[in-house]
């Protein structure tokens, strides 16, 4: 990338060579340190990119070595002045295209979050505007090392943080977990008892920390204690002398029943695309959305996809512009009824994915008592699913 930069500020010509001694040509080519690249044989010449300082070299070798050469094309920015150079709006506008390029790069254009888990990428975001730090404020402004001091001292779960602030751009990556158990030492002594959320019969329970309230087969109902915090201690002669308040843990598993209702009607539709498809372009220039001149048709139905491309030059200098890429695609719909059969695997394939979810959550599927009726144009699903789940929340103790 940074060769092809420094190409066009200085300028570079494509050359075809022809003749007897290309060989000897190239050769003095590199013994005078000129710069060739890309260089390739095609039949019975040579094409390659050369620097316009090298091209000044090009006529004495020529005569020397009994070659000669043409220039295909002249490119880069001295030749871009040469051919334009009385135009001078042109000039102008590159001048100032040129200052408004350097004027941006001394803002924060783009922030990015990396290594967010428990903490998302928005909320990172959120909190970095709240301390000021956001698109168009002056890099001069931002200090890394104050802002990683100050994300340390807000987020006691952030392990490490390190703040890269290149170009325009502000990469900000954490680590997570590490502190996590230093937090959760910091409420350790914190008295508290572990409820009922829901109605539900006890499977197991295994006590760490506390007194179990209940056992294996009880019934227990919303806000029943589980594991109470409250500890009693006895003499010698099994009399209660004094109550202690811990913080209530352990393991517990219960029986409980999810309620599941579901519907949906058995006439749909099925989009078929034609193929035939356009763009729509606008420029996000701050906060204002500028629609751009190109191709427009009317579609009676499309599919509709819209794209962001944040405008950069090169991986780190980003500028306040983003590109929005809108594409139409056009497509038919057809009117459809799923038969019976269809309808009931349809409304399976919908449970099948809501139970998907509570089993990522650890949740033991133990039975599937949903029925499935069709009818009226329109196929149910409602009954209840049993399972066994990790039970009880914390309720803490006022002392």
């Amino acid at each position: 990338m940074i060769f092809s930069i420094l190409h066009f500020l200085g300028g570079y010509c494509k050359v075809v060579l022809n003749g007897g001694g290309q060989e000897r040509f190239l050769n003095i080519c590199v013994s005078k340190q000129i710069l060739l690249w890309k260089l390739t044989r095609k039949d019975s010449h040579y094409i390659f990119f050369i620097s316009r300082a090298g091209m000044e070299e090009l006529e004495e070798i020529s005569a020397k070595t009994g070659c000669s050469y043409r220039i295909i094309c002249k490119k880069g920015l001295p030749f871009l002045f040469h051919r334009y150079r009385k135009r001078k709006i042109l000039l102008a506008a590159f001048l100032f295209s040129a200052v408004s390029l350097y004027v941006m790069s001394l803002f924060l254009w783009q922030i990015q979050a990396v290594g967010c888990r428990s903490h998302s990428e928005e909320e990172i975001l959120d909190y970095l505007e709240e301390q000021g730090i956001k698109s168009g404020r002056r890099l001069s402004e931002i200090s890394c090392h104050a802002l990683e001091e100050q994300i340390r001292r807000d987020y006691k779960d952030i392990a490490w943080v390190s703040c890269d602030l290149k170009g325009t751009l502000l990469t900000v990556t954490i680590k997570e977990t590490l502190d996590k158990e230093a937090v959760q030492a910091e409420t350790a002594d914190v008295p508290c008892n572990l409820i009922a959320a829901k109605k539900g019969t006890i499977d197991s329970i295994v006590v760490r920390s506390g007194s179990a309230m209940v056992k294996k087969g009880d019934k227990v109902k919303r806000g029943d204690v589980l594991i109470s915090g409250e500890v009693g201690l006895y003499d010698d002669s099994g009399t209660l002398t004094e109550t202690a308040l811990v913080k209530a843990e352990g393991s517990i598993l219960a029986i409980t029943k999810i309620k599941y209702e579901d519907s949906f009607s058995m006439l749909h539709y099925v989009k078929k695309h034609t193929g035939r498809s356009f763009d729509l372009f606008q420029i996000l220039a701050g906060e204002k959305l500028i629609s751009l001149p190109g191709k427009k048709e009317t579609y009676r139905y499309y599919d509709e996809e819209t794209k962001q491309h944040i405008l950069h030059i090169g991986p780190q200098l980003y500028l306040p512009l983003s590109l929005y890429v809108t594409t139409r695609s056009e497509c038919q719909i057809q009117e459809k009824t799923y038969t019976e059969e269809q309808a009931v695997k349809e409304a399976e394939k919908r449970l099948s994915v809501f139970l998907q979810e509570y089993k990522e959550q650890g949740v033991e599927i133990i039975d599937n008592k949903v029925r499935i009726t069709c009818g009226e144009g329109v196929c149910r699903a409602k009954g209840k699913i049993i399972v066994r789940e990790p039970f009880g929340k914390i309720q803490e103790i006022s002392q």
